[in-house]
């Protein structure tokens, strides 16, 4: 007789057959099922978390009307980058934090044709400086994340050496939003007296981890010139790195997949009540 065929229950005469009924199964299966389930669900939530690929986070290319007052470029992240709009935008300072860069210094160039990501708008204009010698040229990149935590793997820029301009660089953190730069994440990097250059500055994995008020700021120093002439150029600018959920997110998750869980236990033990004991 195959197992689970009942042969004292009902006969159904009108099919002609016997009524099957699901085998009842021991208490002691429900806890593994529990794990299964629990397992499982782990495994989605794993599925769907962003992966730690390398991505384009901001990318600011100097280009489109100049929307961001007194300055003659627009100083905002646009596409192909991941994150654009509200709280991208650059803030120059005069080599204080917080302190603006002198806006009569400035003047629209046309594009440098280096460290441009596909996708990206046409190459048509850079940020021009002049008077170098007069102050230095903090430029300060704010970074709240809409979508989680951000690990910057790299900052890179093109730039061109015209005259008397800048002649090194420094990558630096803060980790209260802007309002001071106290982590050095370089060294002062020379600048190649070249017409046009890329920098690449690496930083080490996990270094901006888990920072929520977390902003870089590119200090460029050495300016040699008061004069009018154009000494300095800035175009593309890109900071490279991966997106990390927030704890709280992942905490939310967890705690919805137990719920789940939970509630899928007490529905099987309604199911499935205790088999009789022989």
């Amino acid at each position: 007789m195959p197992p689970g065929i009942v042969t004292n229950g009902v006969i159904l005469r009108l099919l002609g057959g016997y009524m099957r009924k699901f085998m009842r199964f021991p208490p002691r299966t429900l806890g593994l099922r529990l794990v299964l389930i629990l397992a499982g669900a782990l495994m989605l939530l794993a599925a769907f978390t962003p992966r730690a690929n390398a991505t384009l986070i901001r990318f600011y290319d100097m280009e489109l009307a100049p929307d961001t007052p007194p300055y003659p470029v627009n100083l905002d992240s646009h596409a192909p980058a991941v994150e654009i709009g509200a709280g991208t935008t650059l803030f120059l300072d005069n080599g204080t934090p917080g302190v603006a860069y002198p806006a009569a210094n400035t003047s629209q160039e046309a594009g440098i044709p280096l460290n441009v990501p596909g996708g990206a708008a046409p190459n048509l204009t850079s940020l021009g400086f002049h008077r170098s010698g007069q102050s230095n040229l903090g430029v300060e990149i704010p970074m709240p994340s809409s979508q989680g935590i951000y690990d910057v793997t790299s900052v890179s820029f093109a730039y061109g050496a015209n005259g008397n301009g800048w002649d090194s660089v420094q990558l630096q953190m803060s980790t209260d939003g802007g309002l001071s730069f106290t982590t050095n994440l370089s060294g002062v990097i020379a600048l190649p007296a070249t017409p046009g250059s890329v920098i690449m500055i690496a930083v080490p994995a996990g270094t901006t981890l888990n920072i929520n008020n977390l902003a870089l700021r590119l200090l460029f120093t050495g300016g040699r010139s008061n004069g009018n002439d154009l000494q300095f150029e800035l175009d593309n600018i890109q900071i490279n790195g991966t997106i990390v959920p927030e704890p709280a997110t992942v905490a939310g998750g967890l705690l919805g997949v137990l719920g789940l869980c939970w509630f899928q236990r007490r529905r099987l033990r309604l199911l499935l009540p205790r088999s009789r004991r022989a």
